[in-house]
Parts: structure tokens; sequence; C-alpha cells
């Protein structure tokens, strides 16, 4: 999150205040060194009859004077027309001010956004090193899994769950549409059929209906529906069927046994060639594939399954809440235990780090070759948001005073050029 331009002010202007003073003062100085070799030129001048020693002194202050006002108009025209008036090449910092902008954005991105010296500093730093040392730090996996869940609670507070639940029905709508029931189901069965486990199933089924048939309050609800079973109206029918009813259902439970008794029962064989055919079926036959795909679409679409789907969300959301809003929630302690285990997996696993590190760079090198011009469209265009003014103020507080020693080695320099003129020319005669 960016600061607030109101928290940004405060600090710039205090900034700029130091600075600002810090350039009067060097100014002052620069200024005041100015007005000492006038006064010792004067002094000198004045003195030179008494001895001849006063020459080398007003020579060297003559100098002094010439390079203080040389160095100040090279200073002063960098940021404007020194005294007002507009001598050519003055004002340079604002008359060029978008060239500056352009040629500063270009520099940037040429020489310090490159690939090489992106890819460079991301080998040094060693970015998957220092991620998992941090996360194996004492205490930071649990700082991250409990400023996770705290981002989670806000944000399920924020999200719109009318919306929401619409985006889940939708979603999982799509999803359970696009998955082929038949082609899967046949897929598991093959499997099952490959491994014997159909078997198994076979046998799990002649169990519970051998127990089922073997309680009387069973045999009972099984008689009255085959009575119910054929629809026949008829005392004499039913009375029939009462009798013959619990012999055929021990008959029923006889043959269950047989066959979970018998590995090589007849009825196993048969069991299986109608597995096998089913799974044929589900696999390769376009009516029943376009029979259940149909049905899979009218299921999907009513409108108890549609508010079935619609529910996920809410439940989704309820579950969250109620972990969240513990003092110790499960889904931070889930996540601080993931990052233990991802900091000890980049700690220990130096072909995993490597292989970390490569991406990261790959992806950095990729946003660069990317973005290649956009860092110096950025450079020119906040300089663009500037003032000549703003812009050239900006420049010499930052540099201001370091280009007043320019000034001050000027007149100290240009002294001791004149003494070294002045004492030549003595020498020459």
């Amino acid at each position: 999150m960016e600061p607030s331009p109101s928290l940004q002010a405060a600090p710039d202007a205090d900034n700029d205040t130091v600075r600002r003073a810090r350039l009067r003062r060097m100014q002052q100085v620069a200024g005041g060194l100015l007005l000492f070799a006038f006064g010792v030129f004067c002094l000198a001048r004045s003195l030179l009859g008494l001895h001849p020693a006063w020459g080398y002194v007003a020579a060297f202050a003559e100098a002094a004077m010439v390079g203080a006002v040389a160095d100040w108009f090279a200073v002063v025209a960098l940021f404007r027309h020194p005294l007002g008036i507009p001598v050519w090449h003055t004002a340079i910092i604002p008359g060029s001010k978008d060239a500056i902008g352009r040629n500063l954005g270009q520099f940037v991105e040429g020489h310090f956004i490159t690939e090489e010296g992106i890819a460079r500093r991301i080998r040094q730093a060693n970015p998957a090193g220092l991620l998992g040392a941090w996360l194996l730090a004492a205490g930071h996996s649990d700082i991250l899994g409990r400023v996770l869940a705290k981002g989670l609670k806000v944000l399920l507070a924020a999200l719109d769950d009318g919306a929401m639940r619409r985006l889940v029905r939708r979603t999982a709508t799509r999803q359970l549409s696009r998955f082929d029931i038949a082609s899967n189901a046949g897929e598991l069965l093959d499997l099952l059929v490959a491994q014997g486990r159909h078997q198994q199933l076979l046998d799990s089924a002649l169990h519970s209906l051998s127990r089922y048939l073997s309680e009387e309050r069973n045999q009972q609800q099984a008689v009255n529906f085959l009575v119910a079973a054929f629809g026949v109206e008829n005392a004499l029918y039913k009375a029939g069927s009462a009798a013959i009813g619990p012999r055929a259902l021990r008959s029923l439970r006889q043959s269950a046994q047989e066959v979970l008794q018998d590995a090589d029962h007849p009825a196993r064989a048969r069991f299986s060639g109608w597995v096998q055919d089913f799974v044929l079926h589900l696999r390769d036959d376009p009516q029943w594939h376009e029979f259940i795909t149909r049905h899979q679409r009218q299921t999907l679409a009513h409108d108890r399954m549609q508010a079935l789907l619609g529910g996920l969300w809410d439940r989704l959301r309820q579950r969250l809440l109620d972990d969240l809003d513990r003092d110790d929630p499960a889904l931070a302690r889930q996540v601080a235990a993931l990052a233990r285990k991802v900091g000890q997996a980049l700690a220990q696993d130096a072909p995993l780090a490597a292989g970390l590190n490569r991406a990261i760079e790959s992806g950095s090198l990729l946003l660069v070759r990317h973005h290649r011009g956009e860092v110096g469209r950025f450079i020119e265009a906040q300089l663009a948001r500037w003032s000549r003014e703003e812009m050239t103020e900006r420049i010499e507080l930052a540099i201001g005073r370091d280009l007043q020693f320019i000034r001050i080695n000027g007149t100290l320099v240009g002294g001791l050029v004149g003494l070294a003129i002045y004492t030549a020319t003595r020498l020459i005669g």
C-alpha cells in the first residue's frame, strides 16, 4: 500500500528545510570568501607603495575574485539566469527539463535495469535461502499463520455473499458438467475387475443380504414386498405367497451362502460377465454416454441441486469463521506447519532451492524483457509532473551545497594561479 500524500509531505518538507539551510550556509561561505578577497585586494592596492610584497597579495586577491566570480557564474547558470540576464546557455536545467527526464530514464534503464544486472543481483541475494532461513527462524512461521488467518477473516467480511454464492454455484455446475461420469465409472470398474475387486463387492452384497434375511422382522417385510411387487389383489394368491415366501427367502439365503463359500461358483462367472458387459457399455456405447450425460445435466439444472450448490459457499464460509474465531485457529496452525516444512525443504534440499532461485530469476528477467521501456517512461513522466521551478529547486537542494565548493575552490585556485602568474612576470622582469 502506498503511503498517503499527507504522510509523505511532512518528512519531505523537513528534509527540504534542512537541505535548504545547509545550502544557504555554503552560499554564505562562498560569498563571504569573495568579499574577503575583495577586501584584501583593496587593502593591498592601498599599501602597494609601502612594500613590494603587497603586489603579490594584490595579485592573489585579484585572481581569487576573478575565479570566484567565474565559478559563481558557472554554478548559477546551471539553475537560473545570473542576475536575471538571459545570457546564452544559462538556466540550463530548467531549459532542458524534458531532455533531462528522457535521458535520465534511458540512462537508468540502460545501465541499471538490465537483464544481466538483475540476474547477477538475484544470484547474489539467494532468495530461496533467505526465504528458508526466515521461515525457520523462531516464531516466523507462527506469525505468518496468524497474519494469513486474520487477513482471511477480513477478506470474508468484505466479500459479497450473494455474489460468492452465484460464483460458487456457477463454478461447481460448470466443473461437474464437464466431469465424464460414464467414462470415469467405466475406468474405475475396469480397474476393479482387473484386480478381482468386483468379487469382493459381490461378497459384501451377499453378506449384507444374508444378514438381512436372517432376521425374522426382515423376512416378513421381504414377503410383503414380494406380494406387493406382483400387484395381484387376490386373497388366495396372498395366502399362498405368505406360505411360500419364507421358504423362498430361506432358499435365497442358502443360495447366497453357497456363492459366498464357493470361489468357483457359476454365479460368480455370470456376475463377472455382467460387470464386464456393463463396463464396455460405459466406456464405448455412445447411447449410454448420451443417456448418462443428459440425466447428469438435468440433475445439475434442477432447482434443488442448484440450491445445494449455492449453499456450498455459506457452509464453507461458516466453517472458516468458526475456526478463525478461536484463539488458536486450526488454519493458522496448518499454515505455520506448512511454512516450516517449506523452510526445511529449502534449507535441506539444495536442488529445490536452486530451482526456486532459477524460477525467480527467470520470472524477473521475463518482467524486465516484457516491460522494457516502461521504467524510462515512468521516470520521464514523473519528472514531467514537476514544473521547471520545482525541478530546479529539487536538484539545487540535492547537489547545490556541493556545487558551492566549486566556488570556494575557484576562489583559492584562481588566487594561486594569479599569484603564480604575477610571480613569473616579476621574475622575467
